[in-house]
């Protein structure tokens, strides 16, 4: 009997591991045919940040911009979840940036004077749907800069 305990616990942990794999693979591939394409013509800084998020919830990240440089964020969801509206604040938590008070666009181009760290809040509307199953997908946050 524990023979059979043990097998079924070790296919439980390998469909585990194998749908959070396929997960991250699906995201990786969103990534790279839906998202990258819109840093251009900007150069990706080298960090992609994404999660898996369900309607209603918000993800944040803070990052630092360096004095003289211009950036882009793109902020970048997959289409079960909505219209992905962003936020971009200082460490006073005052508001840079509010897609929504601008036509809710998925990118945000911008100069800095002085180095500074902003919080990049990134938020998923609620879901309209009445069924019990939240839609969720992957969400993705990448800072772009301008050679210069």
């Amino acid at each position: 009997m524990k023979q059979i305990y043990s097998v079924k616990t070790i296919i439980a942990i390998g469909i585990l591991v194998f749908s959070t794999s396929l997960a991250n693979a699906q995201c990786n591939t969103f990534l790279k045919k839906k998202c990258m394409p819109k840093i251009q013509p900007f150069t990706l800084n080298g960090e992609v940040n994404t999660s898996t998020l369900s309607s209603g919830q918000k993800t944040s990240l803070n990052l630092t911009f360096y004095s003289g440089q211009d950036y882009r964020i793109v902020v970048c969801g997959q289409e079960q979840l909505g219209e992905l509206t962003f936020k971009v604040m200082d460490t006073d938590k005052k508001v840079v940036f509010d897609s929504q008070k601008n036509d809710s666009p998925d990118f945000w181009d911008f100069k800095v004077k002085n180095t500074q760290q902003f919080i990049v809040e990134v938020q998923v509307p609620e879901s309209e749907s009445t069924s019990s199953a939240l839609p969720s997908g992957c969400v993705s946050i990448m800072v772009g800069f301008k050679k210069g």
